[in-house]
């Protein structure tokens, strides 16, 4: 049978179907289907039951294997790699002295949506599982739905961290903003509130370093997301003082966000007389509510 001619049925996410079912589903539809009808943790919300049946269909009636058929040599090799990865975590339960190996692979297989009782397993290790951890978020595999846990595992590896406090993970957890998606962001960054004055301590000095950069607007949307005091909103409104910073616009939205907390006359003054000459429409309509909440 001719490759990819026959079945002019496929498209991207037909690959990723059958990916998925090759990697988390032994190659079966029909636990496949089982999975995604009992709407199990790892269901693509992109991948409809009702493609996945025609893919079945098709694959029945012409009695072949549609990955053999579909999948190029790069998406056969991911499916290959994957597999390894499982048989690694298998592996784990095999030794009769896994320690720190087994939490991490409870943590990475579970079929609980928040994973909770494996989290609270890690935390109670303390730093003694931090190394894992940070391996879990530093690994771009790990946020793959393709690979053993589904994409989610950096989430629960962030949550473990922030509870566990340890400031070794600060770095890495603020890294992994730049590579993360909404769901990942929040994690991270209820992570780094956790943590709380030394992850506070590490984000100020980023917004403050100059040049101005993405990690500078990356440290300004975590201090946002963490207990606006009165110190904070100084720092904001100082790095908001440096014209340089006012080049970039979405960076100046957020350092006016994070003056909120100005409490002193003369600097309420000065934030005043300074965003009448912003040039930013979108900043000073923000800091016209914070004005007003002042009074």
């Amino acid at each position: 049978m001719d490759n990819h001619s026959s079945f002019p049925i496929a498209d991207m996410y037909d690959h990723e179907i059958l990916m998925h079912r090759d990697i988390h589903f032994g190659g079966s539809f029909d636990i496949m289907l089982k999975y995604y009808e009992d709407e199990g943790k790892g269901s693509n919300p992109e991948f409809e039951i009702s493609r996945i049946k025609v893919l079945q269909k098709t694959e029945t009636i012409n009695n072949v294997n549609l990955s053999e058929e579909l999948l190029d040599e790069d998406e056969q090799n991911i499916v290959k790699q994957a597999k390894q990865k499982y048989q690694i975590l298998r592996d784990i339960y095999e030794d009769p002295n896994p320690g720190m190996a087994k939490l991490i692979a409870d943590l990475i297989l579970s079929e609980d949506i928040e994973a909770e009782e494996e989290i609270d397993q890690l935390v109670k290790q303390g730093k003694k599982a931090t190394d894992a951890l940070i391996e879990i978020i530093s690994n771009d595999d790990f946020f793959n739905p393709l690979y053993p846990g589904y994409g989610l595992t950096p989430i629960y590896a962030a949550k473990a961290l922030g509870l566990i406090k340890d400031e070794r993970s600060i770095p890495i957890l603020f890294e992994t903003l730049s590579k993360s998606d909404f769901f990942t962001e929040e994690t991270i960054l209820e992570a780094l509130q956790e943590i709380g004055h030394p992850a506070q301590d590490f984000l100020l000095k980023i917004l403050k370093k100059e040049p101005f950069t993405k990690d500078n607007e990356l440290a300004a949307t975590a201090l946002l997301y963490m207990p606006m005091t009165e110190h904070l909103s100084e720092v904001f409104f100082e790095v908001l003082t440096n014209p340089k910073s006012q080049e970039n616009h979405q960076f100046t939205l957020y350092l006016v966000l994070g003056c909120e907390g100005l409490k002193k006359p003369n600097l309420r003054q000065s934030f005043k007389d300074l965003i009448e000459q912003l040039n930013n429409p979108e900043a000073s309509v923000e800091a016209e509510f914070i004005i007003k909440s002042w009074k």
